[in-house]
């Protein structure tokens, strides 16, 4: 069938008329506002405009609201919506390719040791999780918890700097450490618990960089505990500093052909929303992707025959999804566009495995099985930034795995830390719980434009045990 294609600044203009139509008509300026952003936001992550273009054309949009007396930039830069979804930030780092990764660790252990400590005047738990050696500094992970007596706390800093002022770090070599506490953070945990969670940071020693191992003692409890970090007496430890040399790394292709196809099974996951202090129901949402969809194909940059228009699509989890029929009638009424958290004892793997992609730059930094068959894998990656409120997404990673039965797992997004340069750590959990009877599993990191694999045994004892 034949197809106009669209230069996409002819089209998002063509949707700006469109959206000050329908605003002056009496539709809602948020839900207009939202259309336009979010099919900008898409065309400059997908490199179809540059960010320049995309916000002039924002800025236009706002002042022919102005103009035909809407007198509002609401939705716009009043607040409701982010000045910046890191679309382009995405997209320039993916064409210039690979970043240097910034806080991967060069090798870590579990730490696994727990004292009592006093923390605001309360009883509580200190649990030392792991230790990690990047960039010159030892950090140690910890996570304390106490009885939560409500309340404004104090500052997390403060109290952790404190309670941790007690403990003392030194080496097989005699040498003691100065820590420091960096990226506390506190939280209100169930039940009745409060939480504080950070790192214990110290230089290296220069003198002696790779001890055997490191103790930490506690003056409040009068207990010590030593953390081994190398073979001793020539004997494996029970937690060697070394990344795993046998991780199996490989390439494999994305879930959908194109990145506008994975841009918008991304997009259309979300339903309701609150933008601000706004809820903006299904109905709305679900014309939002239509848009987009139709902003994609009226462009070139989705093909009419693409299998996420179909009724079901590989890996889509609502084939009757609203979107569709929003888009169907709208490409009958739009021809100027073109057409139509765990208990239990939990099993670590220490990976410190690069994925090979290459455009961007990932690390699986560790897996985590913990009670019940759920799987966590940590990430290092770039480039990645924080998602901004839907719909102005930029995702820059998805995971999912397969086990040796066949069974499929999909990463949820469970943690995320933005760092320098737009490189991040993030944790996915897969859903649903690994099945007891697999033995291995194959994980899947992907970007719009490529993914690659990592194969790990699983339902195995820890290796530090």
């Amino acid at each position: 069938m034949s197809w106009k294609i669209v230069e996409p600044e002819e089209c998002l203009r063509s949707l700006v008329d469109e959206a000050l139509q329908r605003a002056q008509s009496g539709a809602q300026v948020l839900h207009c506002t939202l259309s336009v952003r979010a099919a900008a936001n898409a065309f400059v992550l997908l490199g179809l405009v540059d960010e320049q273009q995309a916000d002039k054309i924002l800025f236009d949009y706002q002042g022919g609201l102005q103009q035909k007396g809407l007198g509002t930039s609401w939705g716009l830069t009043d607040g409701e919506l982010p000045a910046h979804s890191g679309a382009e930030e995405v997209y320039q780092a993916l064409v210039s390719g690979p970043a240097a990764l910034t806080d991967v660790p060069e090798a870590m252990a579990p730490a696994g040791v727990t004292f009592p400590a006093t923390i605001s005047g309360l009883p509580a738990d200190l649990h030392l999780e792991w230790v990690k050696l990047a960039d010159g500094q030892w950090r140690i992970s910890f996570r304390a918890s106490a009885s939560d007596p409500g309340g404004q706390p104090d500052r997390p800093s403060v109290v952790m700097r404190e309670a941790l002022a007690m403990l003392r770090v030194t080496d097989d070599t005699g040498h003691r450490y100065r820590p420091r506490v960096e990226n506390v953070t506190w939280d209100r945990v169930p039940i009745s618990r409060q939480e504080w969670r950070g790192d214990l940071v110290a230089d290296q020693n220069p003198d002696a960089p790779s001890p055997a191992w490191l103790r930490i003692a506690s003056a409040e409890s009068g207990t010590a505990e030593t953390i081994p970090l190398a073979p001793v007496n020539g004997q494996e430890s029970r937690a060697e500093m070394r990344p795993d040399a046998g991780i199996v790394t490989g390439t494999t292709a994305t879930r959908w052909p194109t990145p506008a196809e994975g841009f918008l099974d991304e997009l259309a996951q979300v339903s309701a929303v609150k933008v601000g202090w706004t809820d903006v129901e299904p109905a709305k949402t679900a014309e939002i992707v239509a848009i987009v969809a139709d902003c994609l194909l009226a462009t070139g940059a989705l093909s009419p025959d693409s299998e996420i228009l179909l009724a079901a699509g590989p890996g889509l989890t609502a084939p009757q999804a609203p979107w569709r029929a929003a888009l169907a009638a709208r490409r009958a009424s739009r021809a100027h566009l073109g057409g139509v958290a765990t208990s239990g004892e939990a099993v670590h793997r220490v990976l410190l495995a690069e994925v090979p992609l290459s455009h961007a730059r990932v690390v699986i930094e560790r897996v985590t099985q913990a009670a019940g068959g759920l799987v966590a894998v940590t990430l290092h990656g770039s480039p990645w930034v924080a998602t901004a409120p839907w719909p102005v997404i930029a995702p820059c990673f998805t995971v999912s795995a397969a086990d040796d039965n066949g069974n499929a797992y999909e990463g949820v997004l469970e943690g995320f830390s933005g760092g320098a340069n737009a490189t991040g750590r993030g944790t996915f959990f897969f859903w649903p719980p690994l099945s007891p009877a697999a033995r291995g599993l194959t994980i899947t990191v992907a970007t719009l434009w490529e993914a690659a694999t990592a194969e790990i045994p699983v339902n195995q004892r820890n290796e530090s045990e």
